[in-house]
């Protein structure tokens, strides 16, 4: 295991205390409908590419980071529309748009975004990235509770979000379905420096305004309001994230700071990406007082932060 993939494990692990598991299932128990529901996780938002050797080595190391970190956390990974790339898929592209009307540059690849904060680019940022989890976590006082339901047949795979009641809608908001596949494959005739596939790419999204009839649709098919349907035939492993957020007409008002998530939930159908034998039983005495260590630390914040609001 590399230096890099060694640090990235060690910083990971500092948020699995207490262990949360994830609402995922093993494809070979997905029955084709689910019903979920949620809002507390972190989004953390990727930018990367299929020729970046940096983003190529980590990516499994993500792979694992998401599934440990369970409901703390949704992670998507954002592929350009750009030639060099693999997918080339215009999902990841309008993101990186949406993100870049308050950042004006993400940087170099891989950069990383927690809950719209602060950019943080390249793999040694990746510290700083486990301390904005940690410190959205800590400032999490509310959140929107999403009820979404998944059903699947042999060529689609539908997405139905609960609208918000009447008196729960929030101006300048939108319902977004981002649909998310695994271990997508890498074509051969493309510059790939890591393994044969990627995990947690974007493919289609939709989006769904709370008040008013903005609706849209990237490689996906939208069925009726908050209802997106995309392709499924011959993917296996796939995960939906549903995110309450700024539209962004609103992002585009400098008027206001605070424009992270108002509530983000995801359902994962993939297989464990844990194998035996990794590493972590070394460190493992180390890693538990260092989260003994930040846990404390984030306690004592928030009942600081809580002292002051009364």
């Amino acid at each position: 295991m590399s230096a890099i993939r060694k640090a990235i494990l060690l910083c990971s692990i500092l948020l699995v205390f207490p262990h949360a598991h994830a609402l995922q299932i093993e494809p070979k128990d997905w029955d084709g409908y689910e019903f979920f529901d949620g809002g507390h996780s972190i989004l953390v938002e990727e930018k990367t590419a299929t020729d970046c050797v940096a983003c190529a080595e980590i990516d499994p190391d993500l792979s694992l980071v998401a599934e440990e970190h369970g409901t703390r956390i949704a992670m998507v990974a954002y592929h350009p529309m750009d030639v060099n790339d693999a997918f080339q898929l215009e999902a990841g592209q309008h993101r990186i748009d949406r993100l870049e009307i308050q950042h004006s540059s993400l940087g170099p690849t891989p950069a990383f975004v927690v809950n719209n904060g602060e950019v943080r680019e390249g793999v040694p940022s990746w510290p700083d990235v486990q301390g904005d989890i940690l410190r959205s976590e800590s400032n999490q006082r509310q959140y929107t509770k999403l009820s979404v339901t998944a059903e699947s047949n042999s060529t689609h795979l539908t997405v139905t979000v609960m609208p918000p009641k009447v008196d729960e809608v929030v101006n300048d908001t939108q319902f977004t379905i981002l649909f998310v596949e695994h271990k997508k494959m890498v074509d051969k005739a493309f510059d790939n420096p890591g393994e044969p596939h990627r995990d947690r790419v974007l493919v289609g999204l939709a989006e769904f305004a709370t008040a008013g009839n903005h609706m849209l649709a990237i490689n996906a098919t939208i069925e009726a309001p908050y209802v997106a349907s995309v392709n499924h035939e011959n993917v296996d492993e796939w995960s939906v994230i549903v995110v309450h957020e700024f539209t962004e007409e609103k992002l585009s008002n400098n008027s206001f700071e605070d424009t992270k998530p108002l509530g983000v939930v995801e359902l994962s159908v993939r297989s464990p990406v844990a194998e035996a034998g990794v590493e972590l039983p070394l460190i493992l005495p180390v890693l538990i007082f260092l989260s003994i260590g930040i846990l404390g630390l984030v306690t004592v914040n928030l009942k600081e932060k809580v002292s002051e609001e009364e």
